[in-house]
């Protein structure tokens, strides 16, 4: 009779699958996209204007790095005061880890953050709640930078109210006592085991998500949003005056929050393509000739969303190193 495989060999295949399903999914993500490229550059000259700005770029890259780290001091911050000691570092790539999969609808793949966090004791619907406190925070300071650039898209005001009405509804519902005791009692009675694990999880991160509408929590959190996702406003306005596009400053910083917005109301994975179209509309609105708008919006994302990406991977990467190693070590 053959004996069970040690927990070590185990852990290393599934460790390897992981890898190997990241590595297939970045590949096809970043080879579309690069096809992509290809086809748009033909006449229009974009790597050539990429490869003008590449110094640039490398600051940006140093620039966005800084931003992931107001982003985490305030994930670190609010698991801290709910009475989890995280450990900076290994917080650190759990939460670095969740941009890997940062390219989907909503960054919803960004709660692969729940299983680095539950390795270091902390409740999966706690996770949860803080993630989507944080994305709801990070909504109404894009919002705000997005009234910056009014002026090249007429309709925002049904876009603000959309936002808007989505964050009081969440926030207002998770405030609620009657409102969540009422879906405790109907999550009862609802069909099949499953259904009813998901809808308590769901009313659990409810309950956390309640527990951040404190006015320290919130103006925590959207001071950490401002720091990050103006510095990223910065970027992209940097990014145009390297170019030698002349622009309103004040206008360029509210045209990548506002495409981001559309991008992410698209339902597109990371909004590839529709964050893009957004930006090149708007600079044609601006007087912005579509070959140079072209060159700002793919290098803006570059340093951004494939940044992040990559930066992902890699955290995860050491996150699940760091995690076999320790295995090992025990048995």
């Amino acid at each position: 009779m053959d004996s069970p495989s040690p927990p070590s060999i185990d852990g290393a295949a599934r460790l390897r699958h992981r890898l190997d399903y990241l590595a297939a999914f970045v590949f096809l993500l970043c080879g579309g996209y690069v096809a992509v490229l290809v086809w748009v550059d033909h006449g229009n000259g974009t790597f050539s204007r990429l490869s003008e700005v590449w110094q640039l770029m490398s600051l940006a890259i140093v620039l966005v790095s800084i931003t992931y780290l107001f982003r985490y001091w305030r994930w670190h911050w609010l698991l801290r005061r709910k009475g989890h000691h995280v450990p900076v570092l290994p917080g650190l790539a759990g939460y670095l880890a969740g941009f890997a999969l940062t390219a989907t609808p909503g960054k919803a793949g960004e709660l692969m953050r729940i299983r680095y966090f539950a390795r270091m004791g902390i409740p999966a619907e706690r996770t949860l709640g803080v993630f989507v406190f944080e994305r709801a925070s990070d909504l109404l300071v894009i919002l705000s930078l997005s009234l910056l650039a009014a002026s090249v898209f007429p309709t925002l005001g049904a876009l603000v109210a959309v936002v808007l009405g989505f964050v009081c509804v969440l926030f207002g519902a998770a405030a609620w006592p009657a409102l969540l005791n009422s879906l405790v009692r109907v999550t009862e009675r609802l069909p099949g085991r499953w259904l009813r694990r998901l809808a308590r999880f769901c009313l659990a991160a409810a309950l956390e998500l309640r527990s951040c509408l404190d006015l320290r929590a919130f103006g925590q959190s959207m001071l950490a949003g401002c720091l990050a996702w103006g510095l990223t406003s910065a970027v992209f306005v940097s990014l145009c005056v390297g170019m030698g596009l002349q622009l309103d400053p004040m206008v360029a910083l509210g045209i990548y929050p506002l495409a981001m917005l559309i991008g992410a109301l698209s339902f597109v994975p990371g909004g590839v393509g529709t964050t893009e179209l957004a930006i090149v509309l708007m600079l044609n609105r601006l007087g912005i000739s579509t070959p140079d708008a072209i060159a700002v919006a793919v290098a803006a994302r570059l340093v951004t969303l494939w940044y992040a990406i990559v930066v992902g991977a890699l955290a995860m990467l050491a996150a699940e190193s760091a995690h076999y190693k320790k295995a090992k070590v025990i048995y």
